[in-house]
């Protein structure tokens, strides 16, 4: 569960700290400074770095509430000793999500959509102490977790980078004293694009997938059904399967929908870039078409 940051405090240089600048770093940068010099281990971790997202299920407000709301999908960020929530499901649950919510009179912004709710609480709703939460255990195991959290079903699922072999069986042993724990992924980085691999999580991308519409989806790329041309079509995979060809259209219709659903956020994110960030591409794309070749002998 996510917990609230302490309050910004001044900053004062340690062993470890960077030179006091003469122009003091905004509050919240020194609040960020100091938390990731508290939270590095005494000694230098050895050892693999690794990707992991686990699911973990313990005692807490939001995951007693989506053990209730069986079918709404929450996703949480913890700003500033404030919440943003981010609701998607059936209609009922949504409205009994927003009634918990504005239930602890701390509610400053409410967005309403066709697939969901955006929350914004000008106070944490966490209920329970920093020292017991699931972000705090990650930290103190030398790991940075990686927001948002993501409730289904009462599992809040965290993703996290891990530095060393030690430090992951430590979490690990950690977790599973606070609650159940799944581990969902676990890969060791070596030439991975970081950047790349922290823009979308599949826990997110193919969240609210049933195991039909999974099993139809790799059912159409192992015969080449989404080849251009196609190899194959609905009759003679559904035949294949045992399955109208209606019925599996339908399995693949909703596992298309529920992925590019997932995606909007980021594909609108995407297509509503910065003036600015599409104007350099595009100076980047024309100087690299117009740049004359140069001649290897030429000095200048």
């Amino acid at each position: 569960m996510a917990e609230c940051p302490p309050e910004p405090k001044c900053f004062k240089p340690a062993a470890r700290a960077v030179a006091q600048r003469a122009k003091p770093y905004p509050a919240g940068f020194r609040w960020l400074l100091e938390s990731v010099m508290e939270s590095r281990p005494a000694e230098q971790s050895e050892g693999g770095m690794y990707a992991a997202t686990v699911a973990v299920r313990h005692e807490c407000p939001v995951g007693n509430l989506s053990r209730r709301l069986q079918d709404t999908r929450i996703v949480q960020w913890c700003v500033d000793h404030r919440d943003l929530f981010q609701v998607s499901g059936p209609a009922e649950q949504v409205r009994e999500f927003r009634e918990w919510a504005e239930a602890g009179g701390a509610v400053g912004h409410v967005s309403t959509a066709p697939d969901g709710l955006l929350v914004v609480t000008t106070a944490c709703r966490c209920g329970i102490s920093p020292e017991a939460s699931i972000g705090q255990t990650i930290r103190r195991a030398g790991a940075w977790d990686i927001p948002p959290i993501v409730y289904r079903a009462g599992w809040e699922s965290w993703r996290m980078l891990v530095f060393g072999d030690r430090s992951l069986r430590e979490l690990f042993r950690e977790l599973r004293q606070r609650g159940e724990l799944q581990i969902a992924s676990l890969k060791p980085i070596e030439n991975v694009s970081m950047e790349k691999m922290m823009l979308v999580p599949a826990a997110d991308l193919f969240a609210g997938l049933t195991d039909r519409q999974s099993s139809a989806l790799l059912l159409g790329m192992r015969h080449g059904y989404y080849a251009t041309p196609s190899a194959t079509n609905i009759e003679r995979l559904a035949h294949g399967v045992g399955l109208s060809a209606s019925t599996l259209s339908e399995h693949m219709r909703k596992a298309e929908a529920r992925i590019l659903l997932n995606l909007r956020p980021h594909l609108e994110a995407y297509a509503t870039r910065s003036p600015g960030e599409v104007a350099v591409e595009d100076v980047q794309s024309v100087a690299s078409r117009r740049r004359p070749r140069r001649d290897p002998l030429t000095l200048a």
